[in-house]
């Protein structure tokens, strides 16, 4: 019987119990290329994540993995012998991180593994629970990362809390809900601006704040983030607000950004 689809005919060639459909496939792919069968790019984009599933390219990445570890903790080589965190949550951290990055291949998320290990040894707080931010790095979307350097960047700023006239352990300093209700446009529109890429800016009036609260509903959901009650909301141009919890100003700070009133929210020497 006369085969019409070319890809049925080189399939034919590689049967899939030689290796498995990972071969399968790259050999019907790479087949159909000797036989001058057109691939149309796309098909061929998809399927180049095949040539990391091998044992030796996993073996290779994960060996750079370490390396790459090395290096940033030999940046830190001064802080290690007064590191407060914890050795076997390192431990579990590069364990869980290692096993991530030679199943991925994302360099953008293997940095920030490497960046959350390499700045826990180096922290003067010490950082509970390490292996949940490497989680927390591996499921998290680009743009959710961007909305929680946006809550940091519009809801964090130097200056926000104010000392009580007579602090004690009963009277702490504290930030009234306030202070992050009366950002909450200019939130809903840094927001929409970091989301959409677009630095020109708006009136406010004219985009959807649907895709910003979104955000800040999923960082809520692990824990980066709380919403803050605002007014019935007139779907979808009514402001929101939100706020980056202790937990989503530790990420931030075990990816190296910048995080104003830190020891407002861990004290001086450790989390309170």
């Amino acid at each position: 019987m006369a085969i019409d689809n070319a890809y049925d005919a080189v399939n034919q060639q590689y049967p899939e119990e030689d290796e498995g459909v990972v071969g399968a496939i790259s050999k019907v792919i790479g087949g159909a290329k000797e036989l001058g069968v057109p691939i149309p790019p796309i098909l061929a984009q998809l399927f180049t994540f095949l040539n990391s599933k091998s044992q030796q390219a996993r073996q290779e990445r994960g060996e750079a993995f370490i390396h790459l570890l090395v290096e940033d903790i030999q940046k830190h080589e001064a802080a290690i012998a007064k590191m407060r965190t914890e050795v076997n949550e390192l431990q579990q951290a590069m364990s869980i991180a290692l096993e991530y990055d030679v199943e991925e291949f994302n360099d953008l998320k293997r940095a920030r593994y490497a960046s959350v290990i390499s700045y826990a040894v180096a922290s003067e707080t010490k950082v509970h629970d390490l292996a949940s931010y490497i989680r927390d790095v591996e499921k998290l979307g680009e743009r959710d990362l961007t909305g929680l350097k946006v809550l940091n960047r519009v809801m964090n700023r130097e200056g926000d809390w104010k000392d009580s006239v007579a602090p004690s352990p009963m009277n702490p300093t504290r930030l009234h809900p306030n202070t992050f209700t009366h950002r909450a446009q200019e939130l809903s529109v840094q927001m929409a601006q970091a989301l959409t890429g677009d630095p020109k800016g708006t009136d406010g009036n004219y985009f959807s704040r649907e895709d910003g609260l979104q955000i800040c509903l999923r960082l809520q959901g692990f824990g980066l983030a709380q919403m803050v009650e605002v007014s019935p909301r007139e779907v979808p141009n009514s402001n929101y607000a939100a706020r980056p919890t202790t937990r989503g100003l530790m990420l931030l700070k075990l990816l190296g950004e910048n995080v104003p009133n830190w020891n407002r929210y861990f004290g001086a020497n450790g989390p309170l």
